[in-house]
């Protein structure tokens, strides 16, 4: 076995600190796991161990040493309370940096997921799985504790206010009465189209977007709930194609199944069927209108659309899968991806500069 040089270690970690994006914890830990072969993973080639967590520690130190704490944040909003205990470096840099701003977004962003995933395994207490549903709502109920005792403490009294109510109605299952619906138009595939892009045109982020949209459809009859998610699940369908797949790992420099999901219900998010029906048929025509690292929803839409179904019915809606058994179209690898969609490759490696 070749010695490792410790020198060659610390060039080739300095070399690659100047190339990392500081934009996206994900796209900067793919571009480190592009060479597997690099002397930093040599200990851990030799013990046959996974490279993924030798890399994502080191982005993370390096994220960290640069003080790139928003786009953290925006990686850890999206994951789900269970694995809380990943939080606590982030949390305390933020405080340290007086950051109470990103504090209060992250607390924000997790308990409105972890509510949503409850509303999203309710439907087990149908089914006789009281445990399995009761499981979730305690991890909500956790993660707005933790929100609530950091709010209060950082002197975010009204947004503590807010968290407050908001778990004390989990807690007691006491959801507000909507009243009765103003909005008595059937859901066709237009008006879903419009009551989309009306939310996106009002919200600057993802996550806000999405929470205008659950607004919006509190206006409607239960049953046209329940007609936009079938039209969400039909649309994300449609999108389970290899040009698509494609367009979203071109874009974000690799592309993993969940993302490749978050990937689907963005692209719905923009509110634009033609640009949905380019990401199928055309997908370097479709590139024009996706940026670099696209501001991805925290996964798909249903626990949002599944929420605002059940505060207007009182019961529980469960809508297809999103997923087919594979996605349509050809089938490329990682390896053949350049040779296939060489225009993809030349039009975000000009945007991005590199």
């Amino acid at each position: 076995m070749t010695d490792i040089d410790p020198a060659a270690v610390v060039r080739e970690k300095q070399a690659l600190k100047d190339a990392l994006s500081y934009r996206s914890l994900h796209h900067d830990t793919d571009l480190v796991l592009e060479d597997t072969e690099r002397c930093m993973f040599a200990e851990a080639n030799r013990a046959a161990h996974g490279l993924y967590g030798v890399a994502s520690e080191f982005v993370l130190d390096c994220y960290y040493e640069r003080g790139a704490l928003e786009p953290l944040v925006k990686a850890y909003s999206g994951q789900p309370y269970r694995v809380a205990a990943r939080f606590d470096r982030l949390l305390q840099r933020l405080e340290q940096a007086q950051r109470f701003d990103l504090i209060e977004r992250f607390w924000t962003s997790i308990t409105r997921l972890t509510r949503a995933e409850f509303f999203y395994q309710r439907p087990r207490r149908d089914h006789g799985d009281h445990a399995g549903a009761e499981e979730f709502k305690n991890y909500a109920l956790e993660a707005f504790a933790q929100g609530i005792d950091w709010l209060t403490r950082l002197d975010r009294l009204d947004a503590a206010r807010r968290m407050t109510e908001e778990r004390n109605a989990l807690r007691d299952e006491r959801w507000p009465s909507l009243p009765a619906p103003s909005d008595l138009r059937r859901i066709d595939e237009p008006l879903f189209w419009e009551l989309i892009a009306k939310a996106r045109s009002h919200a600057p982020t993802t996550l806000e977007q999405l929470a205008a949209l659950g607004e919006s459809l509190h206006a409607f009859e239960a049953a046209e709930i329940k007609r936009f998610g079938s039209l969400y699940t039909r649309i994300m369908k449609q999108l389970y194609h290899w040009n698509v797949w494609a367009l979203a790992y071109a874009a974000r420099g690799g592309c993993s199944d969940a993302a490749f999901e978050a990937f689907r219900s963005w692209l719905i998010l923009q509110g634009d069927p033609a640009l949905v029906a380019l990401a199928v048929t055309n997908p370097t025509r479709a590139a024009e209108l996706v940026p670099p690292e696209p501001d991805l929803p925290d996964g798909h839409c249903v626990p949002m659309i599944e929420e605002a179904y059940f505060l207007r019915k009182g019961s529980s809606l469960v809508l297809p899968s999103i997923d087919l058994d594979k996605p349509r179209g050809k089938e490329w690898t990682e390896a053949a991806f350049a040779a296939i969609y060489p225009q993809l490759v030349r039009h975000y490696a000009c945007v991005t500069g590199l």
